[in-house]
């Protein structure tokens, strides 16, 4: 029987010693090697509702408070019976050699995002809060902070007991979100490195959002130069919508001094605009028509945006971001069913935004099971915006490559018609406009290029200057317009008895010129009597008269070294003695004098 009770007593003696010792295995230890990489104080708190001063001191028992996660959220409705306050405790053990190598002044903690407002304590001090609990009544939900813990909350044997008094907020906000530690990071480390952490976590999202704003500036600049690019006006507009929001997610807000409240103003009236911006964007991409009840159907978003702005105080976001998801859901079905239709029907700016949008509609859901069941996950929002503007950016792109392509063929084939028609004025301005044969600018080029060819390959070429006898007297006789039809007839007459080489052309009135590439004197005068001949024996009509004329030809053959002008003028003047002599006659003008072809 002593046996028995000497045994018993040794049992519990080592069961109470072995739970002293899994209590203090329950109590962290923050060593040298924990504190340089940091602890993180997400886990078991202890918690209790009410508020009470006293439950700041570090002495305070409270192993019969209840076990809560840390972050997690009261549940909706909260505790009215205590006004919706609530402490949470937790208690850790220091290395002494944190306290040896002075590392203590530079231990901190890192808070997330508390709803709605929080006081800590370590050691039973005060080290920091955000908000203002009862009675000032202010809330700040969403700023983390990295608070400095002062040596003396440190106990002698390195025991620390951190303290959070948490007021959940006005009824309607816990009602709708419930309250508590939401999300973010709960760290304890160095004070510098947390910060750096802090900073740096941040960054992308700053970073993202003036990109962002920057596109949507630049979108904006676009369309004010060219406001038929409506498109780009929305999708700038777009951009800086989401700009603003991504910058009111961000912890770079509090670096401005906008109050709380004015910063859930603008982050509200943001995301509640969104979806009529977004209709409004991919119906102007897509060219597509709006529906009356479409158009009701996004002016209900602008209400909603503007109400949401325009109305005071908090208690409007609570009750109004549930409604507000469940309206957006016939949207985030209509826009993919467009997309999905428009795609089918070869739409390219439909495929490229509906890759983003489905990936945006991912977020959108993960986001609202959040704000609506309190699903506790990471907003995704800003990455589906993200998809969204790249998707966007992606068919823009493609419109402006399009566009840029159909505008290089447009101006391509402009171009070309313009050639077309320079060529053509340039042949105009070579062309006599009643006969068809070259004018004199025409002739004169024609021959300055034979000149050079004769140049270059030493052939000869040879000049023809022809005048129609007594030309005016018969206008006078027979009228003007009787005188242009014979003039075209001898222009006929002419072309048809040259070569494809030869080039004639009218020179004046009723003078022609021919030109012989490749024929000497001798050749001329063949041709040119030929012609005399052909002339002479044809008969005009002209109505009911039967008319004939008469021509005489001077010639001249070009000399190596004379100018155009100077052998025209020799021709010319073999003309003149033509002329002199009778008419009628082919005349040879050479250095030694003129001579008359039989």
């Amino acid at each position: 029987m002593l046996l028995a009770l000497v045994a018993a007593c040794c049992l519990l003696l080592v069961s109470q010693q072995g739970s002293t010792q899994a209590a203090v295995v329950e109590i962290p230890r923050v060593s040298s090697a924990l504190f340089s990489e940091g602890l993180s104080l997400r886990g078991e708190w202890r918690f209790r509702p009410g508020d009470d001063m006293n439950w700041a001191r570090p002495a305070l028992d409270d192993q019969h408070w209840q076990l809560v996660r840390m972050p997690q959220r009261w549940p909706v409705g909260g505790y009215p019976e205590h006004d919706n306050m609530g402490w949470y405790r937790l208690s850790l053990r220091v290395d002494p050699s944190l306290r040896d190598v002075r590392l203590l002044d530079q231990l901190a903690v890192r808070m997330g995002k508390v709803l709605s407002a929080y006081e800590l304590y370590a050691g039973g001090h005060l080290i920091g809060s955000v908000g203002r609990l009862p009675p000032l009544n202010e809330v700040d939900y969403d700023r983390e902070r990295v608070f400095s813990i002062p040596e003396s909350a440190f106990a002698d044997d390195g025991r620390l007991v951190l303290a959070l008094r948490v007021w959940g907020g006005e009824k309607a906000l816990v009602d709708a979100w419930g309250a508590g530690p939401i999300s973010g990071h709960f760290m304890l480390g160095n004070y510098r490195e947390l910060m750096l952490d802090a900073v740096t976590a941040e960054l992308p999202g700053l970073v993202l959002s003036a990109l962002t704003l920057f596109f949507g500036i630049y979108h904006l600049y676009l369309y004010w130069r060219n406001r038929s690019l409506e498109s780009f006006f929305w999708f700038g507009l777009m951009a800086c919508n989401i700009a603003v929001y991504g910058v009111m997610l961000t912890q770079w807000k509090y670096a401005t001094d906008i109050s709380f409240l004015t910063m859930k103003k603008i982050e509200f009236g943001a995301v509640y605009l969104f979806p009529a911006v977004g209709i409004q964007m991919i119906w102007s991409l897509l060219q597509l028509p709006f529906q009356r009840w479409l158009r009701v159907y996004q002016l209900s978003f602008i209400a909603a945006s503007f109400l949401v702005v325009s109305i005071p105080g908090h208690t409007v976001h609570y009750l109004s971001l549930g409604p507000w998801q469940y309206w957006s859901i016939p949207a985030m079905l209509l826009v993919p069913w467009v997309l999905l239709r428009e795609t089918r029907d070869g739409n390219r700016e439909a495929r490229a935004v509906l890759l983003g949008t489905l990936v945006f509609l991912g977020t959108a859901v993960n986001d609202m099971l959040i704000d609506l069941v309190h699903l506790e996950t990471t907003r995704l929002a800003p990455l589906g915006f993200i998809a969204v503007l790249v998707a966007m950016a992606v068919s823009l792109a493609n419109r402006f490559t399009a566009m840029f392509g159909k505008l290089e063929a447009e101006v391509a084939e402009r171009t070309a018609e313009l050639r077309d028609a320079n060529r053509q004025l340039a042949e105009v301005a070579r062309v006599d406009h009643l006969t068809g044969l070259l004018n004199r600018r025409g002739f004169t080029e024609e021959g300055e290029s034979e000149i050079r060819r004769s140049f270059r390959a030493g052939v000869p070429f040879s000049i023809i200057l022809a005048d129609v006898d007594n030309f005016k007297r018969f206008n006078d006789q027979h009228g003007h317009v009787c005188g242009d039809y014979v003039l075209k007839r001898v222009a006929e007459l002419m072309r048809s008895r040259l070569r494809d080489v030869d080039r004639v052309a009218r020179w004046g009135g009723e003078e022609f010129i021919l030109l012989l590439p490749g024929t000497d004197i001798e050749g001329a005068a063949i041709l040119a009597e030929k012609l005399r001949e052909a002339i002479a024996d044809n008969v005009f009509e002209f109505g009911e008269q039967r008319l004939s004329i008469t021509m005489t030809f001077g010639l001249a053959g070009f000399r190596k070294g004379e100018s155009l002008d100077t052998c025209i003028a020799r021709a010319d003047t073999a003309l003149y003695h033509g002329k002199e002599s009778g008419r009628n006659k082919v005349m040879i003008g050479n250095f030694r004098g003129l001579s008359l072809v039989n």
